[in-house]
Order: C-alpha cells, then sequence, then structure tokens
C-alpha cells in the first residue's frame, strides 16, 4: 500500500510539472505571437518610398507572373537595389502591389496596366501600375491625348498615328499614350455596361 501511494504521488508531481511546462510554454507562445504582431504593425506603417515604388514597378516587369518564387525574388530585388535597413517582405510586396493595383483600376486618371501572364497565387494579377504613382498623368496631358485622338484618324498608320500624337502630350512617351488610351476605352466599355 505504501508502495502505491508513493507511486501516486509520483504521478501526481509529473502531472503537476507536465501542466506547469505547458502553462509556461503557450505564455510564450502567446508573447511570441504578440511580438511578432507588433513587428508586423512597425513594418506595415512604415510608408513606401518613391524609389522602392519604382523598384516594385521594376521588379514586376522583371519577372513575370508565374515565375518561381516571383515574389520572394521581388522583395529581394527591392531590398537589394534600395539597400533598406528594414527589409520588405513578400507579404508587403504583394500588398503594396495589390493597393497600388486596385487603386489605379478605380481611379481614371493613372496610367494603364499592363498585361502579364498570371499565376496560381493571384489569378487576376496585371503587371503593376506602380509607375503611375511615379510618373502620374495630369489633367493637361489626358487634354493634350484627347487633343491627339481627335485630330489622328485611326485610319493612319498606327506606329504614326500613335508618334503624332504623342509629341502632342508633354512628358509622355508613344507608349505611355498608348497605355493610357487603353485605361480610357476599359473605364468607358465598363460604364456602358
Amino acid at each position: 500500500h505504501l508502495i502505491k501511494d508513493s507511486v501516486d504521488d509520483l504521478k501526481e508531481d509529473d502531472n503537476k510539472k507536465v501542466i506547469e511546462e505547458n502553462k509556461k510554454r503557450e505564455i510564450r507562445r502567446r508573447e511570441a505571437v504578440e511580438k511578432e504582431a507588433a513587428a508586423k504593425a512597425a513594418r506595415a506603417s512604415k510608408p513606401w518610398s518613391k524609389e522602392e515604388l519604382a523598384a516594385l514597378t521594376k521588379a514586376v516587369k522583371k519577372y513575370p507572373a508565374g515565375g518561381a518564387n516571383r515574389w520572394e525574388t521581388i522583395s529581394l530585388f527591392i531590398n537589394n537595389l534600395c539597400r533598406l535597413e528594414d527589409p520588405r517582405s513578400k507579404e508587403q510586396c504583394i500588398e503594396k502591389y495589390n493597393q497600388v493595383q486596385n487603386s489605379s483600376t478605380s481611379q481614371e486618371s493613372t496610367a494603364a496596366p499592363l498585361k502579364s501572364p498570371s499565376n496560381k497565387q493571384h489569378k487576376k494579377e496585371k503587371t503593376a501600375p506602380v509607375a503611375a504613382v511615379v510618373n502620374p498623368w495630369t489633367d493637361d496631358q489626358v487634354k493634350q491625348l484627347q487633343k491627339g485622338l481627335s485630330k489622328f484618324p485611326a485610319s493612319m498608320d498606327k506606329n504614326e498615328r500613335w508618334a503624332q500624337i504623342s509629341q502632342g502630350v508633354t512628358g509622355k512617351t508613344k507608349k505611355e499614350c498608348v497605355q493610357r488610351f487603353k485605361v480610357i476605352r476599359a473605364n468607358l466599355l465598363k460604364r456602358s455596361k
């Protein structure tokens, strides 16, 4: 009977130790989760510089959708190019890309998003119009584009027509004018539905 009591006491002590270890482990886990959440919030609150946005634009064009580890590669590209003290994570790059993508499709005064093949992670993704943030269209440039569109008929040779139109738009290339036209046309088509 004495042995049984002794064994029971040992089991009870072991159970108390296990319970105490589990409590300590849960406290450490909660602290780690809180610390990570605070660090994530601090990173998320840091605004993106023009240099970082330009690097994001360049990286999205350089590493098209469908590539292996695309977003890790993009974040490395941005961090190496900008030499950041607090490097951007792939999640931050994806989040910023989506913010810029969504803001550009909802506003008529931004540059055209360039089409890019989709990948498994981002089905409806287009190459970032981050350039729109760095080099936005002014009202005067839009008016100049519209004036050129009405002055040079669609019956002209396409290259010649867009070359002429772009010459009348201050600070914009032929490619930017074509892209802007496509955005305006897409918005008009959406409205007419």
